[in-house]
């Protein structure tokens, strides 16, 4: 399964960093994913639980609302901080 790069910030530093094949975002507009090559897009996260996906290995990240990037196969989501 193809793969692409993930990284969270907060105010408070690094919330995790590696890679991943799929991710789902929570949105105003309700939950959105992503998977490898995925087409550029800027998009505003509201508070929830982001989950990345490698394989049947997946991992959650309560946030606060932020800002997600996904550009170049990469994903970088900057966030109020962990709920």
């Amino acid at each position: 399964m193809k793969e692409f790069s993930i990284k969270i910030l907060s105010p408070s530093g690094l919330i995790h960093e590696g890679t991943c094949s799929s991710l789902t975002f929570p949105t105003d507009d309700g939950l959105y994913g992503i998977m490898a090559n995925h087409s550029p897009l800027v998009a505003a996260l509201s508070e929830g639980v982001i989950t990345v996906a490698n394989g049947e290995l997946k991992k959650e990240f309560p946030v606060k609302p932020g800002i997600l990037v996904c550009k170049d196969n990469s994903v970088i989501v900057t966030t109020e901080g962990k709920i």
